[in-house]
C-alpha cells in the first residue's frame, strides 16, 4: 500500500488538517472572567498599599490607581517617580522591584530578611507593613544601611509625619 492510497482510506488522520471552531460563549466568558480577575486583583493590592500611603501621608485612593500606585510607592520609598519607566523593560522591572522591595524595608526601619520577604512576597509583606506595627520613618531613612536607620527623629512618637520633615 502507498501512502497516497493510505491517505484516501483514511489510514493516517494525523496527517489529514481538520478545523475548529470557537464558541463565542465561552470567547465571551473568558474575557468577563479574566476582567473580573483583574478588578479583583487590583482591589486587594489597593487595600494592600492603602495602609502604606495612610502611614506615608500620601492619599489613600492613590492605592487603586493602576501606575499611579507604583508612583507613589517609589516616593515614598525615597526613589525617583521616573524609575516607573522601568517597569515597562523586561529584566529592568526585576531591577526596579529589588531596588523597591530594599528601600521599603529601609524606610519602615526594618532589615535585609524583610527586604527579601519584600521582594518575594510583596503583596503578603504589604498587608504586614500596612496593618502590622511597622512605622514609616520617612524618604530619608534611605538613606541608611538596611536596618540601621534612626527610628526617632522624624516627627512625632518616631514616626514621619506630613509636613514636618526637614532634609538637612
Amino acid at each position: 500500500m502507498t501512502l497516497t492510497s493510505a491517505l484516501a482510506a483514511g489510514m493516517l488522520p494525523a496527517m489529514t488538517s481538520t478545523t475548529t471552531t470557537t464558541n463565542p460563549a465561552a470567547a465571551a466568558g473568558a474575557a468577563v472572567g479574566g476582567l473580573l480577575g483583574a478588578v479583583i486583583a487590583l482591589a486587594i493590592t489597593g487595600f494592600a498599599l492603602m495602609g502604606i500611603f495612610k502611614k506615608a501621608g500620601q492619599p489613600a485612593w492613590a492605592a487603586f490607581v493602576p501606575l499611579y500606585n507604583i508612583i507613589v510607592l517609589l516616593k515614598i520609598s525615597g526613589l525617583s517617580p521616573w524609575l516607573v519607566i522601568l517597569s515597562f523593560i523586561p529584566v529592568a522591572n526585576i531591577v526596579l522591584l529589588v531596588l523597591l522591595a530594599i528601600n521599603l524595608a529601609k524606610v519602615f526601619g526594618k532589615g535585609a530578611g524583610t527586604a527579601v520577604l519584600i521582594f518575594f512576597f510583596s503583596l503578603i509583606m504589604y498587608f504586614v507593613l500596612s496593618y502590622g506595627g511597622a512605622r514609616y520613618l520617612g524618604p530619608d531613612a534611605a538613606r541608611y544601611p538596611l536596618g540601621q536607620a534612626p527610628q526617632q527623629g522624624y516627627g512625632v512618637a518616631g514616626s514621619y509625619q506630613p509636613g514636618q520633615y526637614q532634609p538637612r
